[in-house]
């Protein structure tokens, strides 16, 4: 009777709980910097490349406009250290954002966007 419990302990998968944000709040977010293509229909104007994070594990984002899960959240910056990011393209950080908001223009490349208030680099 043990060996079969062991076995079907064994056997089935673990999942942890996604975690939980909600939008216009401050969030911690960890994950490794990535350079994505912007998806704006107008790509002579506007077209390049735009700094994400690939988080860790799925998220949970939720709010008025309902609940969205994402593996990749838009980083957006007034800060000169948003140009520095694409050179860390790649490094895994921890970013704190002042606050989360869902994508509304052709300018939003995922559908959850963060205004980053500081930036860590793990080693």
């Amino acid at each position: 009777m043990n060996k079969l419990l062991i076995a079907v302990l064994i056997c089935v998968p673990v999942h942890s709980q996604a975690q939980t944000f909600y939008y216009d709040q401050p969030a911690t977010i960890t994950g490794k910097l990535l350079r994505i293509k912007s998806l704006h229909p107008n790509q002579e104007a506007f077209g390049g490349n735009q700094i994400a994070l690939a988080l860790d594990q799925q998220v949970n984002v939720d709010g008025e406009e309902g609940l969205v899960k994402t593996k990749l959240i838009q980083l957006v910056d007034n800060d000169p250290r948003y140009s520095s990011l694409f050179k860390k393209e790649g490094k895994s950080v921890k970013i704190k954002c002042k606050e989360l908001f869902r994508s509304y223009t052709g300018h939003h490349t995922t559908k959850v966007l963060c205004v980053v208030d500081s930036v860590f680099y793990k080693n």
